[in-house]
């Protein structure tokens, strides 16, 4: 099944009002592009993307884009969905990234979020918020709400691409490394992002 989210894409080149819900749809094929002719840590200021800085490797047939996402700008995403104002402030408190997972190989891809670490530059780790948690509190509040946020376990077929956010209970301007692995036909593979960061709360969102 070809899995297509429509709203992120936007991250990469132009700035976003309103984000669109997660969909899905059979066969149809979203297209593939170049992901690995980008530094990864490389900042692209001449856009209006709501952070400063975006992250793209790709390995194995494995592509990875992660993209900077301010306080502010996540606070207005989440408000702009009607969501009550504790849910928007803690979820704000949060460093997220709009997350671009592709397989770019002919061969099948699997990945679990629940597998990925964050160490920080104070060599502490930390483990990704997942979506399921995030449902499941927001739900204790009486809010369903489920979308937007990248599902822990993902399963690609060639060429088949989906993104979300990801989330991490770091601080604003926090810099860490990004331990995160995958498996291709059921190989497991590793790699390393160094030099990452949380956005800053002087991002502003043009």
């Amino acid at each position: 099944m070809r899995r297509f989210l429509f709203s992120l894409f936007c991250l990469l080149n132009c700035h976003i009002s309103a984000l669109a819900d997660v969909k899905q749809s059979a066969g149809e094929n979203p297209g593939r592009s170049n992901p690995g002719s980008s530094n990864p840590g490389s900042s692209n200021p001449g856009s209006s993307n709501p952070g400063s800085s975006k992250w793209q490797v790709e390995q194995q047939g494995f592509s990875l884009t992660l993209i900077q996402l301010g306080p502010e700008y996540v606070s207005a995403v989440f408000a702009a969905r009607g969501l009550p104002k504790d849910v928007v402030a803690d979820i704000s408190t949060y460093c997220l990234f709009g997350t671009i997972i592709k397989n770019t190989s002919n061969k099948t891809l699997s990945s679990q979020l629940s597998d990925w670490r964050i160490v920080t530059s104070e060599d502490e780790e930390h483990r990704l918020k997942l979506k399921d948690e995030w449902v499941k509190q927001w739900s204790a509040k009486g809010v369903a709400f489920r979308w937007l946020l990248l599902s822990d376990q993902q399963n690609f077929d060639d060429g088949d691409w989906i993104q979300g956010f990801t989330t991490v209970a770091l601080p604003p301007g926090q810099s860490f490394d990004l331990y995160y692995s995958w498996k291709q036909q059921g190989k497991l593979f590793n790699n390393i992002i160094r030099g990452m960061s949380c956005a800053s709360v002087t991002q502003k969102t043009s």
